[in-house]
C-alpha cells in the first residue's frame, strides 16, 4: 500500500533517492533584498520588496518550509502543496458547517488569506527567490489560491449582515462571492451598507489583480518553456 501511495504522489521518481537541495536560511534572502544583491532598486519599489520579504516571517508557510528543509526536494514541495490545499479547504469547511460565527476560526481564516496575497506578490516582486521551472505546478497552486480567495470572502459575507438578504446556506455564500469575484452580478444579492460595499470593492480589486498577476506572471514563463522545448527537438 505504501509503495502504491508513493507511486501515486511521486510518479516514476524514487522519492527516497531524490537529493535534497541545499537549504538557504530565509534571513539570507532578507539580507539579499536589503543589500540589493540581485537588482538595483530604490524608493517605493525597494520599500515594497523589503516589506514583502520580511512579512512572510509573520505567517506559518515559511516555517513549514524551514522545518522541511532537510527533506528530499520533492518531499519539501509535497509539504508545501499540502499546506496550500489545507488553506483552500478550510474556508469551504467553515461554509459547509456554518462555522463562520466562531470568532477565532474566522480571524484565522482571514490571517491565512492575507498570507496568500503576500505570497502571490512575493512571486512577482522577488523573482530571484523562485528559480524552479515547474511552471505547471505553480499554475495549479495558483488556482488553489484563487479558490481559497473565493471561499474566504464567502465566509466574510456569511459572517456579517452586509447584503439585502441573509446568507441562507453555504452555496449562497459561495455563489455571491464567485459572481462578485468575476464581476458578473445578477442583482439577486447586493450590498446594502457601507461595509458591504467596501468588501465588494476589495474583492473585485483582489480577484482582478489575482487574474492580472496570473496572466502576466505565468504566461511568459509557459511561453519560455514551449520555446525551450521547441529548441531542443
Amino acid at each position: 500500500m505504501k509503495k502504491h501511495f508513493k507511486k501515486l504522489v511521486f510518479g516514476s521518481q524514487d522519492a527516497e533517492k531524490l537529493k535534497s537541495s541545499p537549504a538557504s536560511p530565509y534571513f539570507k534572502k532578507i539580507k539579499n533584498v536589503w543589500d540589493s544583491s540581485h537588482y538595483q532598486d530604490f524608493g517605493i519599489e525597494r520599500l515594497v520588496r523589503l516589506f514583502l520579504v520580511t512579512s512572510r516571517l509573520l505567517f506559518p508557510g515559511i516555517y513549514i518550509e524551514l522545518l522541511s528543509r532537510n527533506l528530499a526536494t520533492h518531499s519539501k514541495k509535497i509539504y508545501g502543496e499540502l499546506y496550500v490545499v489545507y488553506k483552500t479547504i478550510l474556508p469551504f469547511i467553515m461554509l459547509y458547517y456554518g462555522l463562520w460565527h466562531h470568532y477565532w476560526l474566522y480571524i484565522f481564516n482571514i490571517y491565512l488569506l492575507i498570507e496568500t496575497f503576500l505570497y502571490v506578490f512575493n512571486k512577482i516582486f522577488l523573482p530571484e527567490h523562485n528559480k524552479e521551472n515547474l511552471v505547471n505546478r505553480s499554475v495549479i497552486l495558483l488556482f488553489f489560491n484563487f479558490f481559497e480567495l473565493i471561499a474566504s470572502f464567502g465566509v466574510i459575507y456569511a459572517a456579517g449582515n452586509y447584503l439585502n438578504m441573509p446568507i441562507a446556506s453555504w452555496i449562497d455564500a459561495l455563489y455571491f462571492s464567485f459572481i462578485t469575484g468575476v464581476t458578473i452580478g445578477y442583482g439577486d444579492y447586493y450590498p446594502v451598507n457601507d461595509t458591504g460595499k467596501v468588501l465588494v470593492m476589495i474583492q473585485i480589486i483582489s480577484t482582478i489583480s489575482f487574474l492580472f498577476l496570473f496572466f502576466n506572471f505565468f504566461a511568459p514563463r509557459v511561453q519560455d518553456v514551449k520555446e525551450w522545448n521547441s529548441d531542443t527537438e
